[in-house]
């Protein structure tokens, strides 16, 4: 019996361990007291780690509580893996400042608290609701808009159109048929003549260089 409360704690060590080497460090650290990151895990049926929620399904991280974490700028949210964050809580961040980039890739983010001197990214052509919280201060945004139906001369090219890529920001993909710089290239992309180009380009490119550096060889 206690062989197998000691396999269970091991198991139970490692998976935690794993997860914060798997999300860098950003959930690493104290324990959630976000009531909103709170009350939506428990909303999902996911179960805490540390600063983050994890979804029920265990494929990834959609809440976070990076209150009282010393911030002076947004997270690369981008480069954590296994992030599908709809819930973020950044109060209690005096030195926290705003960048252009901020929140890149968040494109499901659906509740925003940000400290008091942060604005919600975009305003009110990002967010349905923007309103103030208290204990502690900060600022609420609410309800992500998809920006790219608001935006509609964002990807004037006829053949690009919009996609969102977090509050604020988008990107402009090619539509089928369509690809090259601006996607002005109709027809489908001629990979086979791409890639015996490339491979002839780096044949010859090679040669030179060897028999340049053959000629320095005693």
């Amino acid at each position: 019996m206690i062989f197998i409360v000691y396999s269970i704690l091991f198991i139970v060590g490692n998976f935690i361990g794993n997860v914060q080497l798997e999300d860098g460090s950003l959930c690493a650290g104290k324990n959630v007291t976000s009531q909103p990151v709170i009350d939506y895990c428990n909303s999902q049926d996911g179960y805490l780690i540390f600063r983050c929620c994890r979804s029920s399904d265990n494929e990834s991280f959609i809440a976070v509580d990076l209150m009282d974490s010393n911030l002076t700028a947004t997270p690369d949210f981008a480069h954590f893996e296994n992030f599908n964050l709809s819930v973020v809580d950044l109060r209690s961040n005096p030195q926290l400042v705003p960048s252009p980039d901020d929140f890149l890739t968040l494109k499901y983010l659906d509740y925003l608290i940000l400290p008091e001197q942060f604005d919600c990214p975009g305003g009110h052509d990002v967010w349905e609701v923007i309103d103030k919280t208290t204990d502690p201060v900060g600022n609420r945004c609410l309800h992500q808009k998809d920006f790219c139906s608001n935006s509609t001369d964002m990807c004037d090219e006829n053949g690009s159109y919009c996609s969102a890529n977090g509050p604020h920001h988008f990107l402009c993909l090619c539509k089928h048929g369509y690809h090259g710089y601006k996607c002005l290239r109709s027809g489908k992309f001629p990979t086979a003549a791409f890639f015996a180009s490339t491979l002839v380009a780096t044949f010859i490119t090679s040669a030179i260089l060897y028999w340049t550096q053959r000629r320095h060889v005693k």
